[in-house]
């Protein structure tokens, strides 16, 4: 008896830095890229995707990156201006007939790993954060925008620069969290 042949299944990606049960198939790897821009609402990145995906051990990096890399050679993959990336209909139906060969975790796992890193890319991109270095202190400016104007520009003061990081990288995970406490904490 014959068996059928199926590429998902063949081992045949590095697999350096990926966990037990990530992806070990190029052709699976292929597959999740093309998931992950089918579901997801946010503007998404080539780096987006690749940092998800080995931030998370499911895939290598130079796997991920291959993977992006043909499908947008092959016009599966459309690369805007901004760097954000867009399937074709050929890489949709690709989802469509395949998404079910990849594990249920994988997809969910991957999917909200991408998510976070796109709202953290746009979120830097809107809201600015400076941080200068006064006499013994860092004071850093959190700017809260809505197009082109900030409506709240927040500074602190603190002693080291380690904080002054920390703050800059917290503030953009969710700046609008942050907008959102202070108002409550003021009106409250």
């Amino acid at each position: 008896m014959d068996k059928e042949f199926n590429p998902a299944l063949q081992f045949d990606a590095f697999t350096a830095g990926v966990e037990d049960g990530g992806l070990r198939s190029s052709t699976s790897i292929i597959i999740l890229v093309c998931y992950i821009l089918a579901n997801c609402q946010e503007k998404i990145t080539a780096q987006n995707i690749i940092d998800a995906l080995v931030d998370g051990e499911i895939a290598n990096y130079f796997e991920v990156s291959n993977a992006i890399s043909k499908m947008i050679k092959k016009g599966h993959i459309i690369e805007n201006d901004d760097k954000t990336l867009k399937i074709t209909a050929d890489c949709r139906f690709l989802v469509d007939i395949v998404e079910n060969d990849l594990p249920i975790t994988i997809r969910e796992k991957s999917i909200e790993l991408v998510r976070k890193l796109a709202v953290v890319e746009i979120n830097k991109k809107e809201n600015k954060v400076t941080i200068e270095k006064k006499d013994n202190a860092y004071h850093v400016s959190l700017h809260v925008s809505d197009i082109d104007s900030d409506f709240m520009v927040l500074t602190l003061t603190v002693p080291t620069e380690t904080q002054a990081q920390v703050i800059k990288e917290k503030f953009q995970q969710n700046p609008a969290k942050v907008y959102e406490n202070l108002m409550n904490s003021i009106f409250n």
